[in-house]
């Protein structure tokens, strides 16, 4: 008798963790909408703080002779990623809401919309954890310079090149005379 007793508790709670894992996916649907939504706008603000970014990159290395860090432009280059990602989702989203049926909150193919809406959610968390990185302290850095440093060369010695070569010869030819 003891047994029947556990058992129906483990029942309860295999069939409350179906619940949550119908209604959560119940929810992909729902609010499939809504999550379009806010995803054109996260996405719009990825984008103004992509542009932010880009005005201070190109600010440093114009005006201060410095070069991009390879973080920003790693993310920036993921910012421009996320974008096509997002263009593509928001080109199926009319296909997707036109199966929607009982005020938005089912669809007449459940498994497709369940799919896409997985789909908007994960990009919302991608556009909002990439909208995270992108707060930088430092978009540039100095460009270091050659270590070799270039000797002037005085005036007077240019053009007289064969006045020069001149003396050279006459002192080998000197230092030869003598040595003999």
């Amino acid at each position: 008798m003891g047994n029947f007793l556990s058992s129906s508790f483990s029942c309860d709670g295999i069939f409350s963790r179906c619940l949550d894992c119908t209604l959560t996916k119940a929810a992909y649907v729902s609010e499939l909408k809504d999550n379009l939504a806010v995803l054109q706008t996260e996405h719009q603000k990825l984008i103004e703080a992509r542009n932010d970014v880009m005005r201070r990159v190109t600010i440093a290395e114009e005006q201060h002779d410095m070069k991009r860090l390879d973080q920003v432009d790693g993310w920036l280059s993921r910012v421009d990623t996320m974008g096509t990602k997002v263009d593509k989702l928001t080109e199926d989203r009319s296909r997707e809401i036109e199966k929607l049926c009982l005020g938005d909150y089912c669809s007449m193919n459940c498994k497709s919309s369940y799919k896409f809406g997985r789909k908007m959610a994960k990009k919302l968390q991608d556009v909002a954890a990439l909208k995270s990185e992108g707060d930088f302290n430092d978009v540039a850095g100095r460009v270091l310079k050659d270590s070799v440093d270039e000797i002037p060369i005085d005036p007077k010695i240019i053009g007289m090149q064969s006045l020069f070569d001149k003396v050279i010869r006459f002192q080998v030819w000197n230092s030869c005379v003598s040595s003999s």
